[in-house]
């Protein structure tokens, strides 16, 4: 049997889900991240979660062949819907936009639980999730930036500590990203081309852009 090695934004989305922790994988798609972390022995069973039937279907046929069914459950849900707080440690979430991430959040209260792990792969508006998690009691514990296919992504991973943290926009756009690694500057390089952009009809944003191409400017 072939051996299955996430690559890109799930390799880092693996590297956070921590050793032993029962997985919920929501939007799992082909089931490849639960597959491979099973298969590795990272963790000891997972939840493999899809709105959609045709992609659950190719994640069961996936796990079936990989040997997991009896690792792996599959579940039609839309989000964490049909998810339990008892039935898992770590939530993947991945391959969505911020604003979708931060819905399915909202829609499952039980993820307020500092023993619960959040990892986060927002696609869009990932500065929209930042705030509203720093503004809702979240904690960043890690963060990092990924180049896939020509493309940069970000992972965070987070957890609820009640804590409440101001998030000015700079904050937001930033994280807990280091701006002295090279894919979070190409990261944050392509954030500053979209705050460009927007801030030709929103004067407001200037000021984050330039506090954004300072930082960048002294990272280099």
């Amino acid at each position: 049997m072939s051996i299955l090695k996430p690559k890109g934004r799930l390799s880092l989305c693996a590297d956070y889900v921590r050793e032993g922790s029962r997985l919920a994988d929501i939007g799992t798609d082909h089931g490849y991240l639960p597959i491979a972390l099973c298969q590795s022995g990272k963790i000891p069973s997972a939840i493999a979660c899809d709105i959609n039937p045709l992609p659950l279907r190719s994640a069961q046929e996936n796990i079936a062949k990989f040997g997991f069914s009896e690792k792996i459950q599959t579940r039609l849900s839309d989000g964490l819907k049909e998810v339990s707080s008892d039935e898992v440690d770590d939530i993947v979430i991945a391959g969505m936009g911020g604003e979708l991430i931060r819905d399915i959040l909202i829609a499952a209260p039980w993820v307020k639980d500092g023993a619960k792990r959040l990892v986060l792969q927002p696609m869009t508006h990932h500065d929209d999730l930042i705030r509203w998690l720093y503004e809702n009691g979240f904690a960043i514990i890690q963060q990092a930036a990924v180049l896939d296919d020509g493309k940069y992504y970000t992972v965070l991973s987070t957890h609820f500590t009640r804590k409440i943290t101001p998030c000015d926009p700079y904050t937001a756009l930033v994280g807990k990203l280091d701006l002295h690694e090279e894919n979070s500057r190409g990261f944050l390089n392509r954030s500053l081309q979209n705050l460009h952009n927007k801030s030709k009809g929103e004067k407001s944003l200037l000021p984050v852009v330039q506090q954004l191409e300072e930082a960048l400017h002294e990272a280099e």
